[in-house]
């Protein structure tokens, strides 16, 4: 599964996603959670996740062609 993922704010420089959109491959059944944890982001550095535009939890599921933005 693949999705898109954009971190804003500080998480341009302190993640290893990059200052760009990125597309990641990811397993099933992963959740916000998990894709902080591939992009060396500390949940305490999260001020807020969307997906799709809707504010979400960190232990939401992910699901292919999702796109996460991180504050």
């Amino acid at each position: 599964m693949r999705i898109t993922i954009q971190v804003n704010g500080n998480l341009k420089r302190t993640s290893s996603v990059g200052s760009a959109k990125r597309d990641y491959d990811i397993g099933h059944e992963a959740t916000v959670r998990d894709i902080l944890l591939d992009f060396n982001i500390c949940e305490s550095e999260v001020r807020r996740a969307m997906c799709n535009g809707k504010k979400v939890r960190l232990d939401t599921k992910l699901r292919s062609r999702d796109h996460l933005e991180l504050f």
